[in-house]
């Protein structure tokens, strides 16, 4: 059984321990390549190796190691499009979106807007029937306001980060990092766009907020206080 080991790799990629995770997740791989031909063929298997898989790619994105995830994810997204019929619409956004934030995060914005669009078409239709909660489609709106934000496409940016705000405030305390994280957005998306002066309080907030949560000496600190420089200059 490799499920335990397969956990065990994401555990280690949380804890940033990149060579053990690698490690361990390299060994699935291989265990699941010397598998026979026949055993291949079964739901099990493949079940399996898709995790084997896109637990690998997560991981070569943490290392930015982006060129390995995609080849990973090119594998994995159309096995886990045919076997949807097993798991959800949720499931299957999931995965799209895992790899369109690889495909972002190396620079292929306009593939990635392609794939975050599908995600949240997924996510809106499972919210619709109750197989989805509103944190789960802030996810869909914070990933397409940064792809949009990469396109340059500062207003429709703007829309999403304060779609995914909203919904944040409304389900979570106010102090809570993911507003945080949605506060930030708004704020970097509103000084590019030469509104500088209204992302202040919005700014402030964040880094309050990352200061209380994670201490002055991290980065998502470093980078409140960043956009925060950048709404004052602008």
């Amino acid at each position: 059984m490799l499920s335990p080991r397969i956990a065990i790799g994401l555990c280690l990629r949380e804890l940033i321990r990149y060579d053990d995770a690698e490690i361990e997740l390299e060994y699935c791989l291989n265990a699941t390549n010397n598998v026979s031909e026949e055993n291949k063929a079964s739901i099990e298997f493949t079940e399996t190796y898709l995790k084997v898989i896109t637990a690998l790619a997560t991981l070569k994105q943490a290392q930015s190691k982006y060129l390995e995830a995609i080849e990973l994810y090119d594998r994995a997204l159309p096995i886990a499009r045919e076997n949807q019929g097993l798991h959800s619409q949720v499931w299957l956004a999931n995965h799209v979106a895992a790899y369109a934030e690889i495909l972002r995060k190396s620079g292929n914005v306009f593939k990635a807007k392609k794939l975050h669009s599908e995600a949240l078409e997924y996510r809106t239709a499972a919210v619709e029937v109750g197989a989805c909660t509103i944190l789960e489609l802030a996810s869909s709106y914070t990933q397409l306001g940064c792809t949009l934000f990469g396109l340059g496409d500062f207003s429709k940016a703007f829309n999403f980060h304060k779609k995914a705000l909203v919904a944040r405030v409304e389900h979570l305390d106010f102090h809570h990092s993911l507003v945080s994280e949605s506060l930030n957005y708004c704020a970097d998306v509103l000084q590019s766009m030469g509104n500088g002066k209204d992302g202040i309080a919005l700014g402030m907030h964040a880094a309050n907020i990352r200061k209380t949560a994670f201490g002055t000496f991290h980065p998502a600190y470093a980078h409140a206080l960043s956009v925060l420089g950048s709404c004052y200059h602008s």
